[in-house]
Order: C-alpha cells, then structure tokens, then sequence
C-alpha cells in the first residue's frame, strides 16, 4: 500500500510520510493499557502508519477523505476483524458515534494532520474531549511549539490555552521534511494529548469564558482595562481584583479562569439586583 501510485493532492495538504521508523515511533507512543485499545487515524493516506496501529488497537477507524486512497486501504487491511475504513472528511464526522460504540475502551486519536487545517482538527478534538482519552498527532513544528508556550511569550495564545486547558501536552519529537513526500517547506513534530474530561464543567459560564477570553486575544496588544472596556462598563471593571494593566499574554489559565468568571459572577449579581 505505501508504493501505492497514488499522488499527493494539494488541496488535501497530502505530505506521505516514507518513514517507516518514524511511524513505528508514533505507534509506539500509546501509553500502554489494561483496557481494550480503539484508535481512530486521522488520514491514513498511503497506510504506513496504519500498519502499525491495526496491529496495536483491538479496534481501527480510518478517516481518509481520499476516496481512492480508503479503497486501496479497506482492499490492504479490510479483511481483518474491527477494522474498516470511512471515506469522510474528519472534520464532518461525529466522533462519538464511532466511538461510543466501543465501551469500556480507551479511544485514542493518531495521524499526520494537514498543515492547512490543524487548528480546525485540535478544536475538534477539544470538542470532544469527554469521550477522547489520547491523541497522537504529528503536525508543523511552530504550531506544536505553541500549544506548549508558557505565558508571558511571543507564541502564547488561544491555541496554548485551549490545548493546555483540555490536555496534558506534551511534544515528543520533530521529524524533518526530507521523510515525507512531497517534502514540506517546515519541519514537522508529533505532540501527545492526555485529554482531560468535565473541563467545561469547571467554569460559570465556559461560552462566556470563550467569548471574552478570545475578544481579548484580538487585542492583544491593549492592557486588559482597555479591551474588557470595550465590553463591560468601568462600574464593573472597578470591581475585579486582577490587574488589569497586564496585557492577554501574561495571564496563566488559572489567571483567566478567575477573571472571566469573577466578571461573569459580578454580571449575575446586577441582573439578580
């Protein structure tokens, strides 16, 4: 299957990784388990990974938008019990109904995502993130590098607080352009998630929590009294305890958390009034 004749497509983002090595490693990465294994791969592709990911899950679901390329896969690898293969777009899918099928397993999320829609694909993920135990995903190297960016830096933003808010992140290794084909312009680096569950649960309001937090993060460069200004009025601004000469990129999450509530909670207080 990986000498599959099949070319790249552009406007997929298909860069086929040649490496059988560096696919070996990705599998390799699964924190092992007592529970039986569901892995859910993100764009098979020509199925180097694949190959070793069916050997390791009790259970396989390929999400290939490819459509020739999952018939080639499902003609490889479909005989085999509890594999089979999804000719969709990832992003279109509901992912609890693929793995809610599979109780009592952990799921686990793997693949070399397109550049082009990498954020779309973690925000997804994060979506779901009650019913995903892990996810192993190879993607550029700059974005990896911001989901693990520590507050007061140049990289820090929403991407670094949405992923460390719903995961434990951590990057485990990059892999150059020369093993993939066609090679891509950047190097490239495979994260792992340990996603954590009831993450929405532990705010006042998490809608709210999105909404103000990312209307700040458009304006980053503003103190923080200057961009909630433009939401809330100065009466109850006066009333928070932050300092709000600081600007977005200097808040940690738990900073974020207390700031966005503590508003939320001083709003309820003048609508109960």
């Amino acid at each position: 299957m990986q000498n599959s004749s099949k070319k790249p497509l552009k406007r997929w983002g298909q860069h086929f990784l040649k490496d059988k090595n560096i696919a070996a490693k990705i599998a390799n990465s699964i924190s092992p388990s007592t529970l039986p294994m569901v892995v859910m791969e993100i764009g098979p592709g020509k199925g180097i990974l694949t190959e070793f990911l069916v050997k390791k899950a009790d259970a396989y679901i390929g999400v290939e938008i490819d459509s020739s390329l999952a018939k080639e896969l499902e003609e490889t690898y479909g005989h085999q019990s509890e594999v089979r293969f999804i000719s969709k777009d990832f992003l279109q899918i509901s992912i609890a109904e693929y793995f809610l099928n599979y109780p009592d397993s952990r799921h686990i999320i793997v693949g070399n995502i397109p550049y082009n829609i990498t954020s779309p694909i973690l925000f997804k993920i994060y979506e779901d993130s009650d019913i995903i135990d892990e996810a192993i995903l190879m993607m550029q190297k700059e974005v990896a590098e911001r989901m693990v960016a520590p507050p007061s830096t140049k990289a820090y933003g929403l991407l670094a607080i949405f992923s460390q808010l719903f995961a434990e992140v951590k990057l485990l290794f990059t892999v150059p352009p020369h093993l993939f084909y066609p090679p891509p312009k950047v190097d490239s680096a495979v994260v792992k998630l340990r996603l954590r569950q009831q993450v929405k649960e532990q705010f006042a309001d998490f809608t709210f929590f999105q909404k103000v937090l990312r209307h700040c993060f458009q304006h980053r460069r503003k103190m923080l009294r200057k961009s909630l200004s433009m939401l809330f009025s100065a009466e109850l601004l006066s009333k928070l305890s932050a300092d709000l000469t600081q600007r977005p990129e200097q808040l940690s999450i738990d900073d974020w958390k207390q700031l966005i509530d503590h508003i939320y909670l001083e709003m309820r207080k003048d609508r109960d009034l």
